[in-house]
């Protein structure tokens, strides 16, 4: 018995000190964990596409408007002109693990959500003037000559517009994420359907007066106008996709209470390419640019 009792005293210690002496595996990590969640609105800017009278006959078939004679008019095609409407975004950001699965690598980052916006990929315009002289005015003292003309101008303007929602990713490498102040860039893009597309049509006659002075007209007096008329027809799904490039500077609101170092403001740029398919027509692409800001909420 106390030859049993030694053993087990002498034994014990060396056992114990292998069990506890050996180094413990390294804890692995899921390959993507979810790390922030964004929140952004601001506004999405698309330099428009011209379009003739003939496409926009195309997109509204049963337009009363369009079936007018408009032999006499001429079109304002060519003019540069960008719309803007509200844009809207939320994602998750995900981060990618080692190779040894053992910590999360800061760069790229991965965000994923969805995306609408509103936008307007078409526009056409079409304008007549009417001038008729209805007085003549002589000066008794210096003989000068003052014509006063009637002018009616009849316009048309046409729109193609649509509101999407889009899936929405992109990659994101940025400067030290721990800082106050993060910059970022990277390359993002998106996919998805309207959900509203429609033609818009309007039609206005706007009368004024003109006095001209030896040819050049040196007053104008608006009198009114005199109809407007629209109409808003409803067009098919169509379908879009944009590349992007994603500008950013990030703002951690605290950097002592845990709750606002969690949490983060952003301002955002992207300048990108818009390419829209509308079934009715043809593939229209667009230059874009979104911007807005932001709320980031982070888990770490």
């Amino acid at each position: 018995m106390k030859t049993t009792n030694i053993l087990s005293v002498a034994i014990f210690p060396t056992i114990s000190f292998s069990l506890f002496g050996q180094e413990q595996p390294p804890k692995t990590i899921k390959k993507i964990s979810i790390h922030d969640f964004y929140i952004q609105t601001g506004m999405f800017l698309e330099r428009n596409t011209n379009a003739t009278v003939t496409d926009f006959k195309t997109l509204a078939s049963q337009s009363v408007l369009l079936s007018n004679n408009l032999t006499d008019f001429s079109s304002s095609s060519g003019v540069f002109s960008v719309t803007g409407n509200t844009m809207f975004s939320a994602m998750l950001g995900l981060q990618f693990s080692d190779k040894q699965k053992t910590s999360l690598k800061t760069n790229p980052l991965l965000r994923l959500g969805i995306s609408y916006f509103s936008g307007t990929a078409l526009t056409g315009s079409l304008y007549k003037e009417d001038r008729k002289r209805y007085d003549t005015l002589t000066s008794t003292q210096t003989g000068q000559t003052i014509y006063m003309d009637s002018v009616t101008t009849e316009s048309y303007g046409m729109n193609y517009s649509y509101e999407q929602l889009r899936i929405d990713g992109s990659f994101i490498f940025r400067t030290n994420p721990s800082a106050r102040w993060t910059i970022y860039s990277g390359i993002g893009v998106t996919a998805g359907i309207s959900i509203n597309a429609q033609t818009d049509i309007y039609h206005s006659i706007d009368k004024h007066t003109e006095q001209a002075n030896n040819g050049n007209y040196s007053s104008y007096s608006y009198t009114g106008m005199e109809t407007f008329d629209r109409e808003k027809i409803r067009n098919k799904t169509n379908f879009g996709i944009s590349s992007y490039i994603p500008l950013g500077i990030d703002l951690r609101i605290g950097n002592k209470k845990e709750f606002w170092k969690r949490l983060h403001l952003f301002y955002e740029l992207k300048p990108g390419i818009n390419i829209t398919s509308i079934t009715e027509l043809r593939t229209i692409t667009n230059a874009t640019l979104q911007h807005g800001l932001g709320l980031r909420v982070s888990w770490d």
